[in-house]
């Protein structure tokens, strides 16, 4: 399986104090989405205009409906749009399955770019008529170690007039990143290219530039545990998705852990105490890579989710379980809906503790934010 993260830099047009682009970006099922949508103009009209059509686009996508026809009717939007003197939007649209194929659907924007064990090329759609417009498709596999540009084409059109009537085109980003991508990291690499975007074009930004680059991996899992089953009934069927599980196990809440430990005939076991509330204890069982409490170390998980990595750098449960969460990409929630009447003392009120199902949608809601894939499976 694989796993696909993203990485942007976006620059306002001069003069202008938001944005005429707007990047998408966000997982739905097995498939992971991209976009840039370009709102024609500049300023608040095209601000208004590409976030528009944006929010059309992810709402079909999240109702069922496919790439295909989302960019399909949003496309033909902007034939009435365009006719309409309306608001209007270019755009360029990726989904990638965990699996690796990927489809590409582009409307009156430069074509994506492919970087591939050291080669570097222009993918090139093949055009498909839809009602009054044209869109084009590109159909391929990504494999790992794979990156994928997509841009609006004030990345394109950058140094138009001074000594390139349309800009440097496609081929030049194309050569840019084959000179550069083997040497820098992500960031870099998309910073030095909207650097020489302003450079080529007078040392100015006459357009709105915005890129994105998907960077390719292997996907590494985690699973996480909490809740004993709502029934008793359901205990075998939970304790076989435990076996079953991939990735790194983790067990959060002793209830869950002796229910699993009952139904898998081992034993749990005490390794640290913990020190209070902030740092709870850590237990150890056989077949789990990480076991501690439940509501009191999610609730402190997720609020370390909003923490960057490298400061998340201690020995407590929370920060261990916040690490794992960090340095997975596939992340399945295996949550027992069984009710836990300690949640609802009231000294948990007085501390903020929230229970452990808000727990878990916080920390699920945040991870999405970070780009991992979640799948949740109640018991």
């Amino acid at each position: 399986m694989l796993h696909y993260e993203s990485f942007t830099k976006q620059v306002c047009q001069d003069h202008q104090n938001v944005c005429g682009d707007h990047i998408v970006s966000f997982n739905h099922k097995d498939s992971y989405y991209f976009a840039i949508f370009d709102g024609v103009g500049s300023g608040i009209h095209a601000n208004l205009s590409a976030i528009a059509s944006a929010s059309r686009w992810k709402k079909m996508i999240r109702e069922g409906i496919s790439i295909s026809g989302a960019c399909e009717r949003i496309a033909a939007d902007m034939n009435r749009a365009r006719s309409q003197k309306s608001t209007f939007a270019a755009f360029i649209a990726v989904r990638v399955t965990n699996h690796g194929s990927a489809l590409i659907y582009t409307f009156e924007s430069p074509r994506p770019i492919l970087s591939r064990k050291g080669v570097t090329r222009i993918l090139k759609p093949r055009h498909i008529a839809t009602g009054l417009e044209e869109i084009g498709e590109i159909k391929f596999d990504l494999e790992e170690g794979d990156m994928l540009f997509i841009f609006s084409d004030g990345v394109s059109q950058s140094g138009m007039g001074r000594g390139c009537a349309l800009g440097w085109g496609e081929e030049g980003v194309t050569a840019f990143i084959r000179r550069h991508f083997a040497f820098m990291e992500p960031f870099e690499l998309l910073d030095a290219l909207v650097e020489h975007c302003n450079k080529i074009s007078g040392n100015q930004y006459e357009d709105d530039t915005s890129v994105i680059m998907v960077q390719v991996s292997e996907a590494r899992y985690l699973s996480l545990f909490s809740g004993p089953p709502r029934w008793r009934h359901n205990d075998k069927a939970y304790a076989d998705a435990f076996c079953k599980a991939e990735g790194t196990k983790v067990i959060c809440g002793s209830m869950t852990s002796d229910v699993l430990a009952r139904e898998l005939g081992t034993k749990v076991k005490l390794v640290s105490k913990g020190d209070g509330l902030h740092s709870p204890p850590i237990y150890a069982m056989e077949g789990a890579d990480f076991v501690t409490e439940g509501a009191i170390a999610l609730n402190q998980a997720a609020n370390l989710l909003y923490a960057k990595p490298d400061e998340v750098t201690g020995n407590s449960a929370p920060e261990q379980l916040a690490r794992l969460f960090f340095n997975s990409d596939v992340i399945h929630i295996y949550e027992g809906l069984a009710l836990n009447e300690a949640h609802e003392m009231l000294r948990f009120k007085q501390l903020g503790i929230r229970v452990r199902h808000e727990a878990l949608r916080a920390i699920m809601n945040r991870l999405e934010d970070l780009g991992k894939m979640i799948h949740y499976h109640p018991f």
